[in-house]
């Protein structure tokens, strides 16, 4: 049996997928499967990784796209692993990447565990890093307003996840609805410091085509999460000020950071973050 589950959906994703697959497969921990859905693409996907020769490869075909959260919810029942780890299929994992992140999974409290990312552009250079929280409650205060992973970047232990799943009706954002969802069941996490996948940025991304309907259901989930741990809180003033949209109460930022603490406890990393955001 797979220690470790790698889960990637694929649509019409030829350019980039085998620098993709090939990341995985050659990780330095190889006691893995790489699970490849393709939804229904109408490239070179499908073909390209029928020509790909490795046990350790499974290839699932949509009939027709259902899209990313349908996707990986029928990759997440196929997997076979303890651990359940995510990338996309425009973006590369660095070699060691699985190998650290259960050696910290292993040896920590988090149950899922993200790393840093750096970006990529479309003729392979390497750019800009960027960060998530580290610590599990400024984590916890981040995703307040946005995901506290990068998607491609997560390692999830299989027993906390249970039976959740991605849910099919997020358009986009199914991620940050998954993660909060799963913290709210009081699993902890956590992130890496270190930058263990390169992140393609490429026009073709759905980030940057559909950035509004992203953001509208980041904000759906976000103001569900800040009423889980603060009904009394006017939702939205709060989150276009911690999330830094302009406008928004500065006044209910710090109603919502009394509440958060007093559920789980003063930290100075989650009062500078809010900090932050108040002297945008």
């Amino acid at each position: 049996m797979p220690l470790i589950s790698v889960l990637l959906a694929a649509h019409n994703d030829a350019r980039y997928l085998p620098a993709a697959i090939e990341s995985v497969l050659r990780q330095s921990l190889a006691n893995l499967e790489l699970i490849v859905v393709d939804d229904a693409s109408t490239d070179e996907t499908a073909e390209l990784v029928s020509t790909l020769h490795d046990p350790r490869l499974v290839l699932l075909t949509n009939d027709t796209q259902l899209g990313l959260a349908a996707s990986l919810n029928r990759a997440l029942e196929a997997a076979q692993g303890r651990y359940v780890a995510r990338l996309d299929a425009d973006d590369v994992a660095l070699p060691q990447r699985l190998e650290r992140q259960l050696e910290a999974i292993q040896a920590g409290t988090a149950a899922v565990l993200g790393s840093a990312i750096r970006d990529l552009d479309e003729h392979g250079r390497e750019g800009r890093l960027h960060r998530m929280p580290v610590s599990a409650r400024a984590l916890r205060w981040h995703a307040l307003f946005s995901s506290p992973f990068f998607h491609p970047t997560v390692l999830v232990d299989r027993e906390a996840l249970g039976d959740l799943q991605y849910d099919p009706s997020y358009l986009e954002s199914e991620d940050y609805d998954l993660w909060t969802r799963l913290l709210a069941t009081g699993v902890e996490g956590a992130n890496l410091e270190a930058a263990l996948v390169l992140k393609r940025v490429h026009q073709g991304q759905a980030s940057l085509r559909r950035s509004d309907v992203q953001e509208a259901f980041q904000r759906q989930v976000a103001l569900r999460e800040i009423a889980r741990v603060a009904p009394d809180v006017d939702g939205e003033a709060a989150w276009q000020v911690g999330a830094r949209k302009g406008g928004g109460s500065r006044r209910e930022l710090l109603r919502l950071l009394r509440a958060f603490e007093r559920r789980h406890g003063p930290s100075w990393r989650v009062r500078n973050a809010a900090l932050r955001a108040l002297i945008v």
